[in-house]
This record gives structure tokens, C-alpha cells and sequence, in this order.
């Protein structure tokens, strides 16, 4: 088509809403034809129709186009030797096609996208993620799509440097290192993985896959699964408060666990020491866990050398990290909490973590009647009860969702004080 011809229509703007009618026509229909309308139409939309279909369309607000009577009427014009869709290519500067030939294009090249790094992919640690990818599996993957509909550069880049990460997981050498010392070691910026950023979110997404976990969400999920690929979050205000336990470092005791057993002290161990416990014992093999502070203190005063950790409600990963050790060793797990959804819900979740050793203190009928206290429980919160599993549990559930009051553990304190006045603490381990 030469220039003098498609320069006739580009200076006329009345053509402009018509052929993008014409084009998105062509576009669902994968022909030339169907109606397209128009509405509003200018002076100059209206004098082109007019010329076009032989008609007066001076009075008319809108009009419903023929497509096909459009192509025909060209043909009683100098561009009879063109055809409509010649027109609009050179009109719009590009190959005129339908949604179907779009999509699948689309879907060709992002398929070729992904094939390639799964390719690069090949025998590294990171083929497994790369796989579920290229598969649709991936944890994630809506927020991955989205990103390679708005910069797949950046997305193959970002997907390049993660598995970089996945290769070099501190845990796969026994390590555990700082994020931001990690970040720095594969991206070369201490703020390459920061959480909620792009490629922090595709770090995190990528060890949910490799770990077998759907997308974690809580602060205190996200940390347990970057502490198991060996990067440390927070280590400092991650801490666990407990009593009469001996720690070790390889076959040696650790000294400030030792010196605060034989103190008979309580010791607060933030996630950094706890980092680098090898093993954890309870020298009666038996441990007891509470949600309070105040109960956990309470319960100091009445013996002495008492293997006790307090959670301070949910447990934060220090928690996890010292039961998980207590576990290995084979230490009976005694958990006594709040008799509100949210403690029973701790208590669930410990129980399907630690099940043969895990057993529930104080969790009766009657213990819940005893603790009773006078705060009704909202439905939102009753609603939590849906989602307790353990069958220990059954009774209480089914008692709390009747009577809709919260209990508390200080108001069976005596009790507990009570179940521990039989044990006796040694000294010696």
C-alpha cells in the first residue's frame, strides 16, 4: 500500500474509532464481518459513513456498522485494489490476527520461557523448583505469572539468582547465616532477599516448594522455614524462656545452660545461642511446657531444677527449635495452656509436631469447668474451633462451643502445682 494512500486515512481521525472497531471484530471472530457500534459520533465519523454507505447519517447519535457492507463500499473507491484487512495492517503498522492466535503465541513463548531455565536447571539442587514451574505447581505461581506478564527480564533474573540460593542453602553444609549474609553471597547486596520484596517473595516461594509446604504467611511460619534452609531471620528478640534443662554442643555441655541449671536460674535463650545447640536433654526425659509467664514463674517457686518452658502464648520459632531437640532425644512433651480457641489451637498444633511424645496436661472436661472465667467467646472466635484435629481435644471443643466461655490456666494453678508436687528434680545429669 503506498504512503499517499494510507496517509489519506491517518489524517482523517474519523476512521480511527472505526477501524479499532473493525480490528477488535476481526480479533474475535477470526474474519472479516459482524457489526460493530458506535456511539457519540463526531461530525467527521459521521460524514465518513455517510460517504461510505450512501446515507445521511448528519442526525444520527450513533450507528451500527456492517462490517462487511464497510469492506464493500472500498470497492467503489481508488482502494478497490486493497483488501480491508491490507488497510488495517498498514493502518495500525502490524499484523492483523485473532484472540486465539494471540493466546496461543502467548502461551508459546512463555512456554519456551520457562523451558529454557528449567533446562539451566539441569542436575542443579534447584531442578526441582524449576520443574514445578514449568508445571504450574510452584507455590506461588499466580504472583510468578503475574511477573512475567510485567517484566519477564526481570523475572528470569530474579528466578536465576534463587536458584543460586537453593543451590547454596547454608543448611545443606550444616550452617546457619544471617539473611542479609546470604543475600550477599548470591546477589552481592545485603538487601538482594529482603522478605516482601520481589525476589524475597521468590526465595520464599521457592523453599515452600522444595520443602513440600503450601505459601506460609506469619512471621513465626516464615522464620521456621528459612531456620530450616539454614538462614536465620531474627535472632535476637526470637527467644525461649525455660528452666532445668542441659544443652550440648557436640559431646560437650554448653556453659551457660550448665551454669544456669546448677544455678537453678531461668534462662532466656534467644534464637542465636539456640542456633548452635547441637542437643538438649531434660535430665528427667520428661519436660512440661506452659503458655503463661505467671503460671511458669508459679510453678518455679514450688520446686526446684524443674525442666519447664513458658511459650509466651503462640510458640515463636525459639520454642519450636528447643521442643524439636527435647524431641529428638526422646523427651515426653507435657503442654498446658489457655482454655480459649487460640489455646487450643497451640495445643493442637504441638500435638500433631510431637504426637508420641507429646501429652496434654490438664486438658479435661472438668479442668476446662475449673478455669472457667466469665468472657464470652465470639463466633469468630469460636470458629477456630473448627479446625482443632486431636481427639483429646473432642470433649472440650464440643463443651466450649455450648458454653462459649474462655477458661485460663492461673485459675487452675493449684492443680498444676499439684500434678508436680510428686517429681523429683536432681541435680545431677
Amino acid at each position: 500500500m503506498n504512503r499517499e494512500d494510507i496517509a489519506f486515512f491517518k489524517s482523517r481521525q474519523g476512521y480511527r474509532r472505526i477501524f479499532e472497531g473493525i480490528r477488535e471484530k476481526y480479533r474475535s471472530l477470526g474474519r472479516i464481518g459482524g457489526v460493530i457500534k458506535l456511539t457519540d459520533l463526531t461530525d467527521e465519523e459521521k460524514e465518513i459513513l455517510s460517504n461510505h454507505f450512501k446515507r445521511d447519517y448528519s442526525k444520527n447519535k450513533s450507528a451500527n456498522i456492517d462490517v462487511s457492507a464497510f469492506e464493500k463500499s472500498l470497492k467503489q473507491t481508488r482502494f478497490e485494489n486493497y483488501s480491508l484487512i491490507e488497510i488495517l495492517e498498514e493502518y495500525f503498522g502490524e499484523k492483523l490476527t485473532t484472540k486465539k492466535e494471540d493466546i496461543d503465541a502467548y502461551n508459546k513463548e512463555k512456554q519456551d520461557f520457562f523451558e529454557q531455565l528449567q533446562l539451566a536447571g539441569t542436575g542443579r539442587r534447584c531442578a526441582q523448583w524449576l520443574d514445578s514451574i514449568k508445571q504450574e505447581k510452584a507455590v506461588g505461581m499466580k504472583a510468578i505469572n503475574q511477573r512475567y506478564d510485567r517484566d519477564k527480564n526481570a523475572l528470569k533474573k530474579d528466578i536465576l539468582l534463587v536458584c543460586d540460593a537453593i543451590d547454596n542453602l547454608p543448611v545443606y553444609k550444616g550452617e546457619k547465616v544471617r539473611l542479609p549474609v546470604f543475600a550477599s553471597r548470591i546477589t552481592l547486596n545485603p538487601h538482594g532477599f529482603d522478605l516482601n520484596t520481589d525476589c524475597g517473595n521468590l526465595l520464599k516461594w521457592a523453599l515452600c516448594t522444595i520443602m513440600g509446604l503450601d505459601d506460609v504467611r506469619s512471621s513465626e511460619e516464615v522464620a521456621e522455614l528459612y531456620y530450616r534452609a539454614g538462614i536465620l531471620l531474627d535472632e535476637i528478640s526470637n527467644y525461649v524462656t525455660l528452666s532445668g534443662l542441659i544443652a550440648y554442643r557436640g559431646s560437650k555441655t554448653d556453659e551457660v545452660f550448665e551454669a544456669a541449671y546448677y544455678s537453678n536460674e531461668v534462662l532466656q535463650v534467644p534464637l542465636l545461642h539456640l542456633s548452635k545447640i547441637d542437643s538438649v536433654k531434660s535430665p528427667l526425659g520428661k519436660v512440661y511446657v506452659v503458655e503463661n509467664p505467671g503460671v511458669f514463674t508459679t510453678l518455679l517457686d514450688t520446686s526446684a531444677f524443674l525442666p519447664l518452658v513458658c511459650t509466651y502464648g503462640q510458640p515463636k520459632l525459639s520454642s519450636l527449635v528447643l521442643l524439636d531437640l527435647l524431641y529428638r532425644e526422646g523427651t515426653e512433651i507435657y503442654y498446658s495452656g489457655d482454655f480459649d480457641p487460640e489455646g487450643l489451637s497451640i495445643a493442637d498444633r504441638l500435638y500433631k509436631r510431637y504426637k508420641e511424645c507429646f501429652h496434654f496436661w490438664r486438658y479435661t472436661v472438668d479442668d476446662y469447668k475449673k478455669a472457667q472465667s466469665n468472657e464470652i467467646l465470639s463466633d469468630r472466635r469460636l470458629n477456630i474451633l473448627k479446625s482443632i484435629e486431636a481427639f483429646s481435644l473432642r470433649e472440650i471443643v464440643e463443651e466450649m462451643s455450648r458454653v462459649k466461655k474462655a477458661g485460663y490456666q492461673e485459675l487452675i494453678i493449684d492443680e498444676l502445682i499439684s500434678d508436680l508436687s510428686s517429681i523429683s528434680c536432681f541435680k545431677k545429669v
